[in-house]
């Protein structure tokens, strides 16, 4: 077998210990638990399991499957779609400003028309600047799009998200007692 490359494993054996690490962290997390919700750990925890499984299995694939410096597991992945972005950014540079000032906008906009407002004009101005022209798709991605982080911030996860000035704190408020 061919002898495998340091930069083939080292990252990930880091970084599997980096989340070993966190994961101690998080479990001194100390909260008073309320029935019925996830405490303030459990995202944290799940989010370091991620990283933890990932880097296990980049592991196993470099050491069981014997890959070395012809591949870099997920790296060699990102890096070829960062060549293609790069290619596509070249081309259209105008685009890539105008998605900049977008979530520019997005980030200046929230506090005062609140999060579902702005996220849905977000997705729709987004959708248009990169392109997309089927009018019926575009605003049905946004509206469901903003439902479902809506439903993921406000009632999964229990993140206090801007509501918006009046009278744009209304939409917010109607999205929050419809689930």
């Amino acid at each position: 077998m061919e002898r495998l490359k340091t930069t083939a494993w080292l990252p990930y054996a880091v970084m599997l210990l980096v989340a070993v690490f966190f994961w101690f962290i998080a479990d001194g997390i100390d909260y008073a638990a309320r029935p019925g919700t996830l405490g303030p750990d459990f995202w944290p925890k799940a989010a370091i399991l991620l990283i933890g499984i990932t880097c296990a299995y980049e592991l196993a694939r470099a050491f069981f499957l014997g890959r070395s410096n012809d591949t870099q597991g997920l790296a060699a992945t990102l890096t070829s779609a960062d060549d293609a972005e790069e290619e596509v950014s070249a081309k259209y540079p105008r685009l890539l400003v105008a998605g900049a000032a977008l979530t520019v906008a997005y980030g200046l906009l929230l506090p005062w028309l609140g999060f579902p407002l702005t996220t849905f004009l977000y997705f729709v101005c987004f959708m248009y600047v990169g392109r997309y022209r089927r009018h019926l798709a575009i605003w049905l991605n946004a509206a469901l799009g903003t439902l479902v982080f809506c439903i993921l911030f406000m009632r999964l996860v229990y993140v206090s998200l801007p509501r918006g000035v009046p009278p744009f704190d209304r939409v917010t408020d109607l999205i929050v007692n419809m689930f």
